[in-house]
């Protein structure tokens, strides 16, 4: 993602009174969110989030070594993630486009995937999280690193991850709703001179699903697997979305969830800006607390199941419960 000081103007313009209508007319009203909220089932799912199988997907991807777009471990990893989803989904459709990079100088070839569960409902959620991983360590110590890929384990692993086994449990036991897993590709390929190679993934995809009935809201998972992660709420999913932010936040606090903290602590730009500039509500989940960012640290080491379990747990509890859709 870019820097949490570069937000872009559609993302202000999109809390206004248009983004309110739209919210009430498409999303969930906050009102009514609370009322659902205090009805809310407090039983445990009849299968729990595993946290250690999320772990053994970063781990599965990190085995491919960086997953820089234009590279062969690109490639096989998408191979890899594809092919899980088609063993759980009930439709999977993958959609490949190409990125003209002047950093790298080369025409890059690109590729999302979309799982569906339960086609048939109209009424469906959108999650998603970025598979790729950047393909220059521009924040490492060491000058003579910054020019080599990272192993993005998570930035790039964990929130697959998170997806892939939740994906697994959809499988075992149907969500109460429509729910779109989305894998984008070509999040992490802009600069600061740059800023339009970043989202090239999440921009496809409105383009690709143009046609389609807007999702009822997007949850975006960035960023969520270290340890002793905390989650605060992201500034501009607040602004524009904070119905779904408030419905998330809620959730962990009825499962017990340490992890989830109320208020903005930063404000950033990520998969989610597209979809807030195109109007549809989406926020983002993120610990952007995170030093190894765009470093050779970002490894294996720095990830903790438990921060994987946490996200998952609320994710699942969302598609699975779904009781914020009575009203």
């Amino acid at each position: 993602m870019s820097s949490p000081a570069r937000s872009a103007s559609r993302l202000r313009r999109a809390a206004g009174a248009p983004w309110l209508r739209r919210t009430l007319r498409h999303a969930l009203p906050a009102a009514a969110l609370a009322l659902a909220l205090t009805s809310c089932a407090r039983t445990p799912s009849a299968e729990a989030f595993d946290g250690k199988r999320a772990y053994s997907w970063v781990a599965r991807q990190v085995a491919f070594g960086p997953r820089a777009p234009g590279t062969a471990a690109h490639d096989s990893c998408f191979a890899a993630l594809v092919a899980s989803l088609r063993q759980n989904a009930d439709i999977v459709e993958v959609d490949s486009f190409h990125y003209e990079s002047p950093e790298l100088g080369k025409d890059l070839r690109l590729m999302n995937a979309l799982a569906r569960f339960r086609p048939d409902q109209s009424r469906r959620v959108l999650l998603a999280a970025h598979w790729d991983t950047r393909p220059w360590a521009d924040r490492d110590p060491d000058p003579k690193l910054r020019d080599r890929p990272i192993i993005g384990a998570n930035d790039g692993g964990s929130g697959v991850a998170v997806l892939l086994a939740l994906a697994e449990h959809l499988k075992r036991r149907a969500p109460a709703i429509g729910v779109d897993i989305a894998l984008f590709d070509g999040e992490d390929l802009g600069t600061d001179k740059n800023p339009d190679g970043y989202f090239r993934g999440s921009k496809r995809y409105l383009e690709w699903r143009a046609g389609q009935p807007p999702p009822l809201f997007v949850i975006v998972l960035d960023m969520v697997g270290k340890k002793d992660a905390s989650f605060f709420w992201e500034g501009n999913s607040y602004r524009s979305a904070p119905n779904i932010v408030v419905l998330v936040w809620d959730k962990a606090r009825d499962l017990g969830l340490r992890q989830f903290r109320n208020g903005v602590k930063y404000t950033i730009a990520d998969d989610h800006a597209p979809f807030i500039g195109a109007l549809i509500p989406a926020i983002d989940v993120i610990d952007f607390d995170f030093p190894e960012w765009h470093t050779h640290k970002d490894d294996l080491s720095v990830i903790d199941p438990a921060s994987l379990e946490a996200v998952g747990r609320i994710l699942q509890s969302l598609v699975t419960d779904a009781d914020y859709l009575s009203n």
